[in-house]
């Protein structure tokens, strides 16, 4: 092969991969304007279900605490995940969000705030 064969191959591969790259840049482009375009959306939701929730009686305080509670459980959940602890049957308390303790009874108590649920009586 001549090198005048092979540095028209070169240039060949050269504006393949400019191509396909040009074509990366502009798929990931309009991904990103479609991800955008869910966040604007969602926060609007976000801002009108609080505005429901504040007419009902709600208050700021209110919101950052469930923020927090639910921000403590899923770091409890990722946790658990990381440490291989998981259970996809655990039940999260409803007043702190953490793992239940399952005693065996119908009733399940948290070990941190005391709370109990009463549980399926199904679940086995």
């Amino acid at each position: 092969m001549s090198r005048f064969n092979m540095f028209q191959n070169y240039n060949n591969v050269d504006a393949n991969y400019s191509n396909t790259a040009n074509t990366k840049v502009h798929e990931y482009g309009e991904e990103i304007a479609k991800l955008k375009n869910q966040v604007e959306r969602l926060n609007l939701i976000t801002e009108g279900m609080w505005e429901l929730l504040k007419e009902k009686g709600m208050k700021d305080e209110d919101l950052v605490a469930a923020i927090s509670r639910v921000d403590e459980a899923k770091k409890a959940k990722k946790k658990a995940l990381e440490e291989g602890t998981d259970d996809k049957n655990t039940v999260l308390c409803p007043n702190c969000h953490v793992p239940l303790q399952n005693n065996g009874n119908l009733a399940n108590r948290c070990i941190y705030c005391g709370h109990e649920i009463i549980t399926s009586p199904f679940k086995t």
